[in-house]
């Protein structure tokens, strides 16, 4: 993202805090179940996610990654108060780490960012430790219809945010290829549903469900077992 996208998007994250970071945090941590060990975010903009993921315990070390140096300083700034975080500009094709680095590797709506997905999960498969968790989220190309007309036509920072990342982003098909190709077997791709514990839960935090129905009908889970 340029310097204008990356501000607009900090903002857009700042006032949907709850609704954008904590569901996915929620999952991430229930389907790794730990609370401690080394967690990695790739593509993590203005850090948000990983502010999250630290303030859940002190015994998580959470490393962002972002190309943009854009990124790095919003991030460094938006998440100054915690010790247990660090953030490097780096290339998601080639990331800084040895084999086997992480217990967590997360990535929110960035795959479609990338401009080799297959080399992208190949490296990110090399600095998972086996029996580490891959948990990702990104739009789906095939999203429901009545939400891409929102950002038609794309005529300002948001709508064109909206519009171009959907245009851009993957089916769930498309993933699955990639992942048989890389020889990744133990993984499994969801959109997930409002339930009625998902309704009770994120209800009493102040979270419009119906806002909440239609991002997750917009978007993948994708979750990948390092064997």
């Amino acid at each position: 993202m340029e310097k204008e996208e990356m501000k607009v998007f900090e903002e857009l994250s700042n006032q949907n805090y709850k609704r954008w970071i904590l569901p996915f945090v929620d999952e991430a941590m229930q389907t790794l179940n730990v609370e401690s060990g080394k967690v990695l975010d790739i593509g993590c903009g203005p850090g948000l996610l990983v502010k999250e993921l630290a303030k859940r315990s002190k015994n998580l070390r959470v490393i962002g990654v972002d190309v943009s140096p854009e990124a790095i300083k919003l991030a460094k700034k938006n998440c100054r108060s915690l010790k247990n975080v660090k953030f490097l500009r780096g290339d998601v094709t080639s990331l800084p780490f040895p084999n086997g680095t992480f217990d967590l590797i997360v990535c929110k709506d960035s795959f479609h960012e990338f401009p080799n997905l297959r080399k992208a999960l190949q490296e990110v498969m090399r600095v998972l430790k086996p029996g580490g968790i891959l948990y990702a989220q990104d739009l789906r190309r095939d999203l429901p219809m009545y939400l891409l007309r929102r950002a038609i036509p794309p005529d300002t920072t948001v709508k064109k945010l909206q519009f171009y990342s959907a245009r851009a982003a993957y089916i769930k098909t498309e993933i699955r290829d990639i992942l048989k190709q890389l020889d990744i077997q133990h993984f499994f791709i969801k959109t997930r549903k409002l339930t009625e514990n998902i309704r009770k839960n994120y209800g009493k935090q102040g979270i419009s469900l119906i806002q909440l129905k239609e991002g997750f009908q917009a978007r993948y889970i994708l979750v990948v077992k390092n064997k």
